[in-house]
């Protein structure tokens, strides 16, 4: 990271923060692409393994091998039923399994609501302003 001296003029700083954004545009392009890629060839991968009844592949020298893991299962509710998934938890004795929270995106929209209708924040409730760039060509 490149430290700002006296000499720094701001046209340095609008130069300096143009590149470090097109680096960061550049890099979630990336990042985006390697995932597609990723997911692609893990996909073809199992599909093979599968064809041929097969959990691992052959263990290749400076490689090692490729196997097939137990499934992760990804569980969720509607929220219209969400009442009735409480109550099946509550008789499974997983109430530990119930939260009541809010999400911060969700919340920093309606406080961001609240301050432009006027309507006034309770004291427990904390925000602050991030400013930031935007960079017009």
């Amino acid at each position: 990271m490149k430290v700002l001296d006296q000499r720094t003029t701001e046209r340095d700083l609008v130069a300096q923060f143009r590149s470090a954004k097109e680096k960061r545009d550049h890099l979630k392009e990336d990042l985006k692409n390697a995932q597609a890629e990723y997911d692609m060839i893990e996909s073809r991968l199992i599909e093979f393994l599968e064809s041929n009844s097969a959990i691992s592949t052959a263990k290749y020298e400076g490689l090692g091998y490729a196997q097939i893991q137990k499934p992760r299962l990804y569980a969720s509710c509607k929220e219209e039923d969400m009442e009735r998934l409480f109550e099946f938890l509550r008789g499974q004795t997983r109430e530990d399994l119930i939260k009541t929270t809010v999400m911060p995106q969700g919340l920093s929209s309606f406080v961001k609501e609240c301050i432009e209708s006027g309507i006034e924040i309770p004291e427990y409730v904390s925000y602050y302003l991030k400013p930031s760039i935007r960079l017009y060509a």
